[in-house]
């Protein structure tokens, strides 16, 4: 997501956070953007909805699903 609202519609703590991950990892992920902007309306439901399908009970791994979550991104040609 490329929205410039990403970029500028934080609150000033989530601003800081956002400026310590980009000074550490040399940008903010666009997942982790996605997520908290506007966290009370979007962000916990679907951090929730990810974290049961990533790492609730399954046939697969934890591993297999991101491997197959990352090919998956690959074939849409997702930047995550």
């Amino acid at each position: 997501m490329r929205l410039e609202i990403l970029r500028t519609g934080f609150r000033p703590l989530q601003r800081l956070q956002m400026w310590i991950i980009a000074r550490l990892a040399g940008a903010v992920p666009p997942p982790v953007a996605t997520m908290s902007y506007r966290r009370e309306f979007f962000g916990k439901e679907f951090a929730a909805l990810i974290h049961a399908a990533m790492r609730g009970k399954s046939a697969w791994s934890v591993g297999e699903r991101e491997i197959f979550s990352a090919f998956v991104s690959r074939l849409n040609q997702c930047e995550y």
